[in-house]
């Protein structure tokens, strides 16, 4: 449920949008009027079992329709989109790639085919202005804006698993998830997947579906394979302080918090409240550290981790075969 926000908590998203709008405007990267419209054609809304689960936006004038892979739920649902020019239409779901918060869609084709949007050749780099155009909080065809966070991805954990993304520094309400993010010439750069939030609250970092992941999903129409461990890992740094004197004053490295049941990790196994050192040789002191090694592999692939057990226990390694995060899907 939606609490009302209290005055400060008003004034302090108008002021954090403000800034960043005003700080667009001062570059000259705004999207001009004429890009706007030929944008907020190509954008649709996305239902699943007849209720609005977010946004989405027609990638190719085939009928190709890119949103986030949350918002599709499970393979088994009922899909359709919707919008202002093209009504109400039947959807099939093709593929995901789950590892980057992506799904792909397709409508029949017409004749005269699909407004559809450009997809940018190159990423934008940090500090530039980018707008997305959705669904926020059940309201059509709106448009927002933020500005690129970080000149890399990262790898934030939620839906049930890690997602390779781009963080933007933005509000984003929900029912934005899987709109498009653009460049100031109206192209996609990036698709909306999940914000940072503190108490479930939103602290103004948005996570956006890399470029590269969204190209080749509308390259290959087909699911990706993304490697997984099953586990989830915090940095130690992170940690209260009982649980990083357990380890050593010095210690850097990735606790375990959850092994997931009969997961790749737990059947290597790997224990929670391990630490990992090191995977593959390589020293791991934050989480992406991990998981560019995960991600530079396929499923099925082994994974050698050294883990350092709590307690002056000691150092072990253990040998994990990678699983796949898409197995389930089309």
């Amino acid at each position: 449920m939606n609490r009302p926000m209290s005055r400060a908590g008003r004034l302090s998203v108008f002021f954090a949008l403000s800034s960043v709008l005003a700080l667009s405007i001062a570059r000259g990267e705004e999207l001009s009027p004429e890009a706007y419209q030929k944008a907020k054609a190509a954008v649709v809304e996305v239902l699943v079992n007849g209720h609005l689960n977010g946004t989405g936006w027609i990638g190719d004038a085939k009928g190709l329709i890119i949103t986030a892979g949350h918002v599709v739920e499970q393979p088994d649902r009922r899909f359709e989109i919707t919008s202002p020019t093209l009504g109400r239409k039947e959807a099939k779901l093709l593929a995901v790639d789950l590892g980057h918060d992506l799904a792909l869609l397709s409508i029949a084709p017409r004749k005269e085919g699909y407004p559809a949007l450009k997809v940018a050749e190159k990423s934008p780099p940090p500090g530039a202005a980018v707008f997305i155009i959705g669904t926020p909080l059940y309201r059509h065809g709106l448009l927002a804006t933020g500005s690129v966070a970080g000149p890399e991805t990262a790898f934030e954990y939620y839906a049930d698993r890690f997602n390779e993304v781009v963080p933007i520094a933005a509000v984003v309400p929900r029912g934005l998830s899987g709109g498009p993010w653009l460049n100031a010439a109206g192209e996609a750069v990036g698709v909306q997947s999940g914000v940072m939030s503190q108490n479930s609250v939103p602290i103004g970092i948005a996570f956006a579906s890399p470029l590269p992941a969204i190209r080749g999903l509308l390259e290959r129409k087909k699911s990706a394979a993304t490697p997984t461990l099953g586990l989830i890992v915090e940095e130690l740094w992170t940690q209260d302080r009982k649980t990083m004197d357990r380890f050593g004053l010095k210690t850097e490295g990735l606790i375990v918090k959850t092994v997931l049941p009969d997961g790749p990790a737990a059947r290597g196994g790997v224990k929670e409240a391990d630490l990992i050192i090191a995977a593959d040789g390589k020293p791991v002191r934050l989480t992406a550290d991990l998981m560019r090694i995960v991600y530079a592999k396929q499923p099925g692939q082994p994974l050698e981790l050294t883990l350092q057990r709590p307690d002056g226990a000691g150092q072990t390694k253990a040998t994990v075969n990678l699983g796949k995060l898409e197995v389930a899907w089309p």
